[in-house]
């Protein structure tokens, strides 16, 4: 009997024949010394904002913010949903900061056509340059708050800085200083800027500037560090969201994904992975959101053909997919309410991160395992019988049939993955209680040449499965 290679990490490779295999829909980890592969976290129906487009949220003092196309709309912690009066123009990913102002906070948002924007919770959205004298330039493309003091990013390079709890520099002189302002001079123009560990990060096209609040007037940030790395677009980077608790992670220029451990930006992408993000023709289409269910910090790299996921505890990768799509219809994310939330691409609705749903929405998607290689190079072999081990029983004992009677697809290749067997070959995981279930084949893909055979196992019934990995028995024979 031999073990099975299937992949900890989602490494499918290039060209058939390479690559360690493939995760799509399922994450490896270990319980224990065991390895183990798990199915992703579902979606629910949580609201219907009623406007397509998701752009960005905020959590204002327990009231959710939610920009959409060309508006905003408010929702409660029971879902109800609100139109803000006036237009966030624009269909690009925004930014939102609020300070601490008493007895009523400011609340600040940043699209990326209209500039900012002042948001009031009765009279809606307003210009901001309609409080700021018009000083504040209508070419900045994001805000965020430190200690007090909203600032925002431009192009040229340029970081504007508020006064302390409040739209204006100070309360006396209710216009924008042209002097409240820092410049990040080696960035090659600024593209966000986002707050973590009491740190501000002026995200450059070519570099990040790294500042600490001195308290200085009228520009109250001192400068730290820079780190010679630059952000290729606003909305690929997280990690800065309120509970998420963990470092930064973002797309770099030269389109590899990195984590911020301190000031050092360490890769960790794959070259599969990269080899994705450098052939998106427009960079803006990709961003990078972040979400926790069962103690498992998920950071999302997605394009307009792809997603994928990684375990920053564990540091796997695995592929996320959608029913009928080849990326997953999330898109953004926040912690509200003592859950993590999502748009959705495919619908105006507002949905929630689950462990509890095993499908969409409904709609069943397809957990999909591929192996590396069993082979005994350069002998040839027949495998006799494949035994896969899932967690069987799980089913629940009424409604959607294929739940009841829960099944796996098997198929097997012989030339390096770029031809599969027809997946034909259904094993039950057992209906409700059936703990003895076992997954078995015989005699899957016929003889198979020097360079192996690969297994590929998918699940489609939206039922709790966990696979614990799989042995062969096969037999050997001379090379041709």
């Amino acid at each position: 009997m031999t073990d099975v290679p299937f992949p900890m990490t989602n490494q499918p490779g290039a060209v058939p024949g390479e690559g360690l295999g493939r995760l799509l829909n399922r994450f490896a980890e270990l319980d224990g010394q065991i390895q183990q592969w798990r199915l992703v976290p579902g979606l629910a129906a949580f609201t219907d904002v009623l406007v397509a487009g998701p752009r960005g949220m905020h959590d204002f003092n327990g009231l959710l913010y939610d920009a959409r196309q060309n508006v905003a709309a408010t929702v409660t912690a029971n879902g109800a949903v609100a139109a803000v009066p006036g237009t966030l123009n624009g269909t690009k990913p925004v930014s939102w900061a609020h300070n601490n102002k008493s007895p009523s906070n400011d609340l600040i948002v940043v699209s990326q056509e209209a500039g900012a924007l002042y948001v009031d919770p009765t009279t809606g959205v307003h210009p901001y340059s309609g409080y700021d004298g018009g000083a504040l330039p209508a070419s900045v493309n994001s805000c965020a708050m430190l200690d007090g003091y909203f600032l925002f990013t431009d192009s040229s390079g340029k970081v504007w800085a508020s006064g302390v709890n409040s739209i204006f520099v100070n309360g006396v002189d209710t216009t924008q200083n042209p002097l409240a302002y820092g410049i990040a001079d080696m960035s090659g123009g600024l593209v966000r800027g986002t707050v973590w560990a009491e740190q501000y990060f002026a995200w450059g096209q070519r570099a990040c500037t790294v500042y600490v609040n001195a308290a200085t007037s009228p520009f109250p940030l001192s400068r730290t560090a820079i780190i010679p790395v630059g952000l290729l677009t606003f909305g690929a980077i997280t990690g800065f969201e309120p509970h998420w608790g963990l470092q930064q992670f973002f797309v770099a220029d030269d389109h590899t994904v990195r984590r911020l451990d301190g000031y050092t930006p360490t890769v960790i992408s794959v070259n599969d992975l990269e080899r994705l993000i450098q052939a998106v023709v427009d960079p803006t289409q990709i961003e990078m959101f972040c979400y926790v269910t069962g103690a498992r910090p998920t950071v999302v790299v997605k394009g307009p053909t792809f997603c994928w996921e990684f375990n920053a505890l564990t540091g796997n990768w695995n592929e996320r997919q959608s029913p009928n799509l080849t990326t997953w219809r999330a898109s953004k994310s926040i912690a509200f309410n003592g859950q993590w939330y999502c748009g959705d691409t495919q619908s105006t609705q507002l949905l929630r991160i689950s462990l509890t749903e095993y499908d969409e929405l409904g709609t069943s998607f397809t957990a999909r395992m591929e192996s590396g290689a069993v082979k005994n190079y350069p002998n040839r072999g027949r495998c006799l019988s494949l035994f896969v081990d899932f967690t069987t029983g799980q089913a629940p004992s009424s409604g959607n049939p294929d739940a009841v009677n829960p099944m796996v697809s098997i198929s097997a290749s012989v030339d390096g993955g770029a031809t599969w067997t027809a997946p034909v070959l259904r094993r039950s995981i057992g209906p409700q209680g059936d703990y003895r279930e076992i997954v078995r084949v015989n005699r899957l893909g016929g003889v198979f040449s020097q360079h192996g055979i690969r297994f590929r196992v998918d699940s489609s019934s939206p039922v709790y499965s966990t696979c614990r990995g799989a042995r062969c028995n096969v037999l050997w024979l001379a090379p041709a």
